[in-house]
């Protein structure tokens, strides 16, 4: 009995590899993920995803097509949150373009609401040139395009509505 079930096993496994070529596989799918970004000794960003698709042959690129969430940090501090429905990595242009209720959070409570949203790794800028919603604790500003540092916390309003609170001194509170 013994020697009858190694057998099997081989005689399986053989059937599997003459049936499934590794080279022609084209997308490999993974669950819940996890991926950690690191400079130096500290972690800059968390990206989890509950499906991941990695595409191998004609381009490198992962999807996630049940979305995202990504945690951004600053010296293990946690300093926003980014959400969306659909996500793309573009490995060759090292960028993520997040779609479908695109939501992020800074530590200063300020919210943005989109549609798109693209992040350049190599520049460490996220941007869009769709209508943007952002609530601040004082304001609701509206927009089409919005540009800021990766973590959120210096951004710029394109073609900007709304009704915006202005200190004394005309600066932008």
């Amino acid at each position: 009995m013994l020697v009858f079930i190694p057998a099997c096993k081989e005689n399986d496994l053989a059937k599997v590899k003459a049936i499934f070529n590794e080279d022609d596989v084209q997308i490999e799918k993974a669950d819940s993920v996890i991926f950690t970004y690191k400079e130096g000794e500290y972690i800059r960003a968390v990206v989890t995803g509950k499906v991941i698709r990695r595409y191998t042959k004609s381009q490198n690129k992962i999807d996630f097509p049940d979305g995202l969430l990504v945690k951004f940090y600053q010296q293990l501090q946690l300093i926003s949150i980014l959400k969306a429905d659909y996500a793309m990595n573009d490995d060759a242009n090292q960028t993520i373009k997040v779609s479908g209720n695109v939501y992020m959070e800074n530590y200063k409570h300020e919210k943005l609401e989109t549609d798109e949203l693209t992040w350049d790794m190599r520049t460490k800028k996220i941007f869009t040139n769709k209508p943007i919603k952002l609530k601040t604790p004082d304001n609701y500003i509206y927009g089409v395009g919005f540009n800021a540092a990766e973590d959120f916390s210096n951004y710029t309003i394109r073609k900007v509505t709304g009704v915006v609170a202005v200190n004394n001194e005309n600066e932008i509170e």
